[in-house]
């Protein structure tokens, strides 16, 4: 009986660690793990950073395996409850008219329209020309924006409005520069052209900019614009971001995040793809992307249905947590040296010693 049972575990070892090996270099299911949005919703939460925290959530509440989930929905509940707060609203349009800074897009109007007219461009240049007088630190950023703002509004008061853009432009770039959101290469970008302004006269040099950030604003809202424009490295990928915002409209930012840049940097092959399996790969962050543009849609979509299949094996699912755990855990090396060494138990050496 004992020799039954050691023989039978010996065979189950090799078997699990057979599958495991095949699994692992056909598959790799381990590597395909769905996204848990509720630490991370927290710790946006934990930083009073409401907006981010409910943008993000809510992404996955659109998937199917956070729709029963009672903890995600509470903290849906609590974000909104604080959002929709009269001193929290009252706090953020506030915050957007005395700092020209907010997270709200209240805020954010607020800080745009106190900064729209020229009245907001002389109020900066004087305030930085006062901390020149006084040796303090300058902000050439805010002077370039507020020469820029005021060439804008002089042109669109001689041009009856054409220079609208221009001038919005200006204000959504002073946010950004005051959120902390304008990227390196756009500082530098700003100062460059705001001496060719000075001297021209003329906003032709640095329209481009304007209009890309136009459209990008247009379509994916002000909130994710700024947080789109603070992920670009150069103005040609800035302009690479808003071709991509017109297929992925407001989600751009975040399948920009959860796929490592992958949607940028592969977008030529993921237009080929259904937008719905991209967002399923974005469920299981980088590695769904991987699985996606290595092996195709029609093999990541098949992979992602026997997972769902697999999810049900024991109860609840634990068994294949389990298999995943192994999957995961287990190196190559290892599984190939546990099936050696089973087979090797496994072999009758008593009978042929008898024969010899």
């Amino acid at each position: 009986m004992m020799k039954l049972f050691y023989k039978t575990l010996l065979l189950f070892v090799l078997i699990l660690s057979t599958t495991l090996l095949y699994q692992k270099n056909t598959y790799a299911y381990h590597t395909l793990v769905h996204i848990d949005p509720i630490p991370h919703t927290k710790m946006l939460i934990s930083q009073e950073k409401y907006v981010d925290a409910h943008t993000y959530l809510s992404y996955f509440m659109d998937f199917e395996y956070m729709q029963d989930n009672k903890e995600a929905h509470d903290l849906i509940k609590k974000i909104a409850t604080v959002r929709s707060s009269l001193k929290y609203t009252s706090q953020k349009i506030a915050q957007g008219i005395s700092t020209g800074t907010s997270d709200e897009l209240l805020g954010q109007v607020s800080a745009i329209g106190s900064d729209f007219f020229f009245i907001g461009d002389i109020r900066d240049l004087a305030l930085e020309g006062t901390h020149f007088f006084k040796d303090e630190e300058v902000d050439a950023v805010i002077i370039s924006l507020s020469t820029i703002g005021l060439v804008a509004s002089a042109s669109t008061l001689f041009t009856l409005g054409s220079s609208a853009i221009a001038k919005s432009a200006v204000s959504v770039l002073k946010l950004a520069h005051k959120s902390k959101r304008i990227p390196l290469w756009l500082n530098t970008y700003l100062l460059k052209h705001s001496k060719t302004i000075r001297k021209t006269k003329s906003l032709a040099s640095i329209s481009p900019l304007f209009i890309t950030i136009k459209k990008l604003e247009q379509r994916v809202g002000l909130q994710e614009m700024l947080k789109l424009l603070s992920q670009s490295t150069n103005f040609k990928e800035l302009q690479s971001i808003t071709k991509l915002s017109k297929r992925y409209g407001a989600n751009t930012h975040t399948l920009l995040k959860l796929s490592h840049r992958k949607v940028l940097s592969h977008a030529s092959y993921l237009k080929k793809s259904n937008i719905k399996t991209i967002k399923i790969a974005s469920s299981y962050g980088s590695n769904g992307f991987v699985h996606l543009i290595k092996g195709g849609e029609k093999n990541f979509i098949t992979t992602t249905k026997r997972l769902k299949a697999f999810a049900k094996i024991g109860y609840k699912g634990e068994l294949w947590k389990i298999f995943l755990w192994l999957m995961k855990h287990l190196s190559d090396t290892m599984l190939m040296l546990i099936m050696g060494v089973s087979s090797l138990l496994l072999l009758p050496w008593r009978r042929r010693q008898a024969k010899r």
